[in-house]
């Protein structure tokens, strides 16, 4: 009886014990995987100033990031990145993956560890990538290998409330890029109008017109690939919603679904409006 109890003592407190070395290791696993995020961040426009236009710029240093997801690639319109924004500004993390949105959808907030990743730009859209490659001559890039996504990014919250920014057109500019924003009294051009938004059947992007009726064109892009490439654009005149981005000297609008066109209303009259010619712009590929 008494060796019984002496083993059935000795087994509690090695349970006990257990119970406290898994405790003790897994706060110690939180605290290193939480510390390698860092505890302060840099804005988003703080964190675009470090970068040359033409450039690329190796992120040496520990810089954390902290924003809410507005875009990503659900509708296949913005391939393996994602958009995020803080109250400052936005930027595109490139991503090496597939169905990213089902990991960072719209309204997560995320904290990203920017050291050893690389900021450049494509034809003057900032974004923030893994590897950067120019053996050939050409600046090519590739995104955050999906295998490293926790190493690099973490989720703070999820369901963030997402507004976009009202702008009008003479407050676009690069400041905005890669943030969600809201332009009003626009309406597709005629030559632009009861189009689809895209070559869906040879996988082909096209940019089409937005008029300003106060005067202004910006593009709505939308890739080939987008699962709404096929459906017509629509003739009214409204509200349309997007992510800000650029293609050399072009402005330009990336679509996330056509839930974000607003096109109800009657169509533009009046002088500033047969003053608002078409814009030269090149036009950007797939």
């Amino acid at each position: 009886m008494k060796n019984k109890t002496y083993w059935w003592g000795l087994t509690c407190v090695l349970f006990m014990y257990t119970i406290c070395i898994a405790a003790c290791l897994k706060q110690s696993a939180s605290a290193a995987y939480n510390s390698s995020f860092g505890d302060s961040t840099i804005s988003l426009r703080n964190f675009r100033k470090l970068h040359t236009m033409g450039a690329v710029e190796y992120i040496a240093q520990p810089l954390f990031l902290e924003g809410t997801v507005i875009a990503n690639d659900e509708h296949d319109n913005i391939y393996k990145s994602i958009c995020i924004q803080d109250k400052t500004g936005g930027l595109v993390v490139q991503m090496d993956g597939l169905s990213i949105y089902q990991t960072y959808p719209v309204g997560t907030v995320v904290r990203v560890n920017a050291q050893h990743l690389f900021l450049t730009d494509y034809r003057r859209m900032v974004q923030l990538v893994a590897a950067v490659d120019t053996s050939n001559g050409t600046l090519s890039t590739s995104g955050i290998p999906s295998p490293l996504f926790s190493q690099y990014i973490k989720i703070i919250s999820e369901n963030a409330p997402v507004t976009p920014l009202f702008v009008s057109y003479k407050n676009l500019g690069d400041s905005l890029q890669g943030r969600l924003i809201q332009i009003n009294s626009v309406e597709f051009s005629a030559a632009d109008t009861g189009q689809t938004y895209a070559d869906k059947k040879n996988k082909l992007g096209i940019s089409r017109s937005l008029k300003f009726c106060t005067g202004g064109t910006i593009y709505l892009r939308t890739s080939g690939y987008a699962d709404f490439a096929g459906a017509k654009t629509q003739s009214g005149n409204g509200i349309v919603i997007g992510v800000y981005s650029v293609f050399n000297t072009e402005k330009q609008l990336l679509l996330r679904d056509t839930n974000d066109i607003l096109l109800t209303g009657k169509r533009c009259t009046g002088a500033a409006w047969l003053q608002n010619l078409p814009q030269n712009g090149s036009k950007s590929p797939n």
